[in-house]
């Protein structure tokens, strides 16, 4: 979609404008004084201030040009955005802060990016639609290269009966990476063995998937120790009668479709000019994101009168100054575990001993031929840094020029000519990561994306007259202010991201590097690490309460 621009009279609304930028005031002042100058002298004084004002005209122009633009979003960081590619080798500058989080200087960082652990495409006929269906997981990293980062992202999509399933898991913990595995291979297996289920009680088969699942990984059979360790999920079950959806956790999943007429539009953020990565990107045509998820957190209204129920409590994370940091966590009453930033998983044992669960939230949607384009399934990996509209709008724009075959070897750099349109959404997402990297010295999530391309087989003459109901998502009421408890959890791991709710411990001690941003939250003397209790993501918190009797 473009943007219509004529070139608008100056009005009064705009010299308000001029006359309340400070620089443009201090230009102005300076061309007065030239002007003054000029009446009492030569000739070359006016010369002097003409060329002066002149170089005000330019600035303006240059500088101010969003005053005659309106509400357009475009900026630097979208030209040429049409033409691009992602590099191995990256080089950013992370701002290095002193206690009270004042920059004191950028420190350069170089390293290489990691290529894909899967990726995976094919394509679907079920009439009346033929999908085309490409997956991609991307590992995480330290961009400083001090922890060595396990990808504990999974996907993968199968056909079976006239139907596709399709699911993505976000691991965590110490065994998050054998909890993802574990569920691939049970919910396959499952499929291929109930998929006529799926087809007469989609719901009822989408909450035993999950639930069962979680029993069975629960088991000793399964080798996995899910005691604090476990994982998000959206399972997509998709035949001729429409789309279904399962999920536990915070991974999501977004349908993109044409509005209805007078339909209100989502419109994407703006372009913040001082982040060279979070770029804008100019939308082929409207299309609006249905959620088919919802993210479940501990602080939602239903989520959080559970857990209390159960004996848990919810809360956030202090640093040593007393300030909550990050997200709402799930705890024992009177303990340090688990720290679980969602409100229902696979796996976490302890948690489910304090009312997290594994029911999922279940939606069903009728699917339009010719109105609905494309599903997209992401880890938080993506939605941490990519907001819906930006998803849609990115995927739409670049999946015409994706491959629809998957190479073997991945050879950088990446460009939509020589990647298939799910790699590509996930490499822009990594893109967005070196941002937040640069201004908060994280490390970059792992990213898994699944996108399923819809076409329709139904002559275009048919598509015109097509009733499109109304498609809603539950949603939930979050709770703001939660009472807090005496007792204060504190992280006390050296690397990880409070405000994302992800940690990852160092592994080598001699790597441990202090970060003292408070937004991250606080850190122990490496002498107190011993107090400390391990939780799910094999991170130490303190207990403030017992740390001090």
């Amino acid at each position: 979609m473009g943007h219509d621009f004529t070139f608008p009279i100056i009005s009064s609304k705009v010299y308000l404008g001029i006359a309340l930028n400070s620089k443009l005031i201090k230009y102005f002042i300076n061309a007065v004084l030239i002007l003054l100058f000029s009446w009492f002298n030569s000739s070359f004084s006016l010369i002097i201030f003409t060329a002066y004002f002149s170089y005000i005209l330019i600035n303006f122009l240059f500088n101010h040009f969003s005053i005659f633009m309106g509400n357009c979003s475009c900026s630097k960081a979208s030209e040429n955005f049409d033409t691009f590619s992602y590099s191995e080798s990256v080089s950013i500058k992370i701002k290095e802060r002193d206690y009270s989080g004042r920059i004191t200087h950028n420190e350069k960082v170089d390293f290489k990016v990691t290529s894909p652990v899967y990726q995976h495409s094919q394509e679907i006929q079920l009439s009346p639609y033929k999908f085309f269906i490409s997956g991609c997981v991307l590992p995480g990293l330290d961009p400083r290269g001090m922890m060595e980062k396990e990808c504990q992202d999974n996907l993968f999509f199968i056909e079976k009966e006239g139907s596709i399933l399709a699911a993505l898991f976000d691991g965590h913990g110490r065994e998050g990476l054998k909890v993802v595995e574990f569920c691939n291979k049970f919910m396959k297996e499952y499929f291929k063995n109930n998929a006529s289920d799926f087809k007469a009680h989609p719901k009822e088969a989408l909450d035993s998937i999950i639930e069962e699942c979680d029993h069975a990984l629960s088991q000793p059979s399964s080798k996995v120790d899910p005691l604090i360790s476990g994982t998000t999920a959206v399972v997509m079950y998709i035949d001729e009668t429409g789309l279904y959806v399962a999920s536990v956790g915070d991974s999501r999943a977004i349908l993109a479709t044409v509005p209805k007429k007078n339909e209100e539009v989502q419109q994407p953020p703006r372009v913040d000019k001082n982040n060279l990565y979070k770029r804008f990107v100019e939308p082929s045509r409207i299309l609006n994101p249905l959620a088919l998820t919802v993210d479940q957190k501990p602080n939602h209204q239903e989520e959080l009168e559970r857990i209390q129920k159960a004996g848990g409590k919810v809360q956030q994370l202090t640093d040593d100054r007393g300030n909550k940091v990050g997200p709402f966590r799930v705890w024992k009453k009177n303990g340090t575990l688990p720290g679980l930033a969602m409100s229902r998983s696979i796996g976490d044992g302890i948690g489910k001993e304090c009312g997290v669960i594994a029911t999922p939230i279940f939606h069903s949607f009728q699917l339009f031929p010719g109105k609905d384009q494309f599903i997209v399934a992401g880890s938080d990996g993506v939605w941490d840094v990519m907001e819906n509209i930006e998803v849609a709008n990115f995927v739409d724009k670049f999946r015409g020029r994706s491959t629809k075959t998957v190479r073997k070897e991945t050879i950088y750099p990446i460009s939509p000519e020589n990647s298939s349109i799910a790699h590509l959404l996930a490499e822009e997402s990594r893109y967005r990561w070196y941002g937040i990297c640069e201004d908060e010295d994280v490390m970059i999530d792992d990213i898994s994306v699944i996108v399923i391309e819809i076409n329709s087989l139904m002559p275009s003459s048919s598509l015109s007259n097509l009733d499109v109901e109304d498609r809603r998502t539950l949603r939930l009421n979050s709770v703001g202010n939660i009472p807090t408890e005496s007792t204060q959890m504190q992280p006390g791991t050296l690397r990880g991201d409070a405000v994302r709710g992800s940690f990852i411990p160092a592994k080598d001690p001699n790597a441990k590097k202090k970060r003292v941003d408070p937004k991250r939250g606080s850190y122990l003397p490496a002498g107190q690490e011993e107090e400390s209790h391990e939780t799910l993501d094999g991170v130490p918190f303190v207990d403030e309460e017992n740390k001090q009797q």
